[in-house]
């Protein structure tokens, strides 16, 4: 289906508007106000501008553009995305900071601009469709605020250096993923410095930890081209490292940890009422993946919350697939 475009344009509407609305089809279909110029009420123009995809200006030297900059001010109101094509000796400055992208011409040679116009064309499709996603950039914030989002960053370890202060500051903290190796290979630091830390700071602190079964472990070797039996050593290799930090700081059950019988879905760190959560992927470590972090906001159908309930507690509370043994082969 055709892009609805409005077109703004000066009066009266000379062969150059014309033209260009021909090089904007077939993927838009350009609507031309030839009869909204004189005598029409401003809602009436509000209604033909609420009713197209976006608003393209077409400005020309010549010809009066009285009604322009009220259209692109009712198209900014209405949250429509704002194209220009201008020719190169027009003063654009007034509209300038309302405009998603623009494309200027040479009066003599218009036919030029056409591969422009095709590029154009992409760059209309791309700006609606985000818009309709994401709605105003205001309502997006608000929605983010709402689900108590934080942070949104391009991977693990990026993340982490935010979070780190959280991690240092709150007592109790739970983690979620195949190994605590992810530490050293995703955030660049090994994770027994941060435990220990953890534990011998604060008497009232603790750390739980979900781990992966090994008998789960050889799918995500497959999935992530990973060396037969290396995650089953990292999931080893944690356990061993998680028995020396409690027999060293004496924590008991302040350290716990169990494993759990299914694949992981996403490594998690729940520290008070923070909370980093980073997707795996089917074919890569997690690690290089975005990676997020968000806060309770007191809504039981926030993000955190529900990771904190599904992905977490009522895992770990599980006895059918929560074990306190690894199934490591003797």
């Amino acid at each position: 289906m055709a892009i609805q475009a409005f077109i703004s344009c000066r009066f009266p509407i000379d062969k150059t508007v014309e033209n260009i609305c021909y090089m904007l089809q077939p993927e838009i279909s350009p609507y031309v106000s030839r009869d909204v110029k004189f005598g029409s009420l401003p809602q009436r123009l509000k209604e033909r501008i609420a009713s197209t995809d976006c608003l393209i200006v077409i400005l020309t030297e010549q010809g009066s553009s009285d009604l322009v900059q009220n259209e692109v001010g009712i198209a900014f109101a209405l949250n429509k995305p704002i194209f220009a094509i201008y020719e190169d000796s027009v003063n654009v400055t007034g509209i300038q900071p309302y405009l998603s992208t623009f494309i200027k011409y040479n009066q003599c040679n218009v036919a030029a601009i056409a591969r422009d116009i095709a590029s154009l064309k992409v760059t209309v499709a791309t700006e609606i469709a985000s818009r309709e996603i994401t709605g105003p950039q205001e309502g997006l914030l608000a929605n983010l605020s709402k689900n108590g989002v934080q942070g949104i960053y391009p991977d693990r370890a990026t993340a982490f250096r935010a979070f780190a202060r959280v991690w240092e500051r709150e007592p109790h903290v739970r983690i979620v993923g195949s190994s605590i190796e992810g530490f050293k290979r995703g955030i660049g630091t090994d994770a027994r410095e941060f435990i220990v830390l953890k534990l011998q700071n604060d008497p009232q602190s603790s750390v739980h930890a979900l781990l992966t079964h090994t008998s789960f472990a050889k799918y995500r070797e497959a999935q992530e081209n990973e060396l037969d039996g290396y995650i089953v050593a990292q999931i080893k290799a944690t356990t061993e490292m998680l028995q020396d930090i409690r027999e060293r700081t004496r924590a008991g059950d302040r350290l716990r940890w169990k494993f759990f019988k299914g694949a992981p879905t996403c490594f998690m760190i729940m520290a008070g009422n923070f909370m980093l959560l980073n997707p795996y992927l089917y074919m890569q470590p997690a690690y290089f993946n975005f990676t997020m972090i968000v806060k309770d906001t007191g809504s039981p159908f926030d993000i955190y919350n529900h990771y904190k309930q599904y992905h977490f507690q009522r895992a770990w509370d599980n006895p059918d697939l929560s074990t306190d043994d690894a199934g490591f082969e003797s």
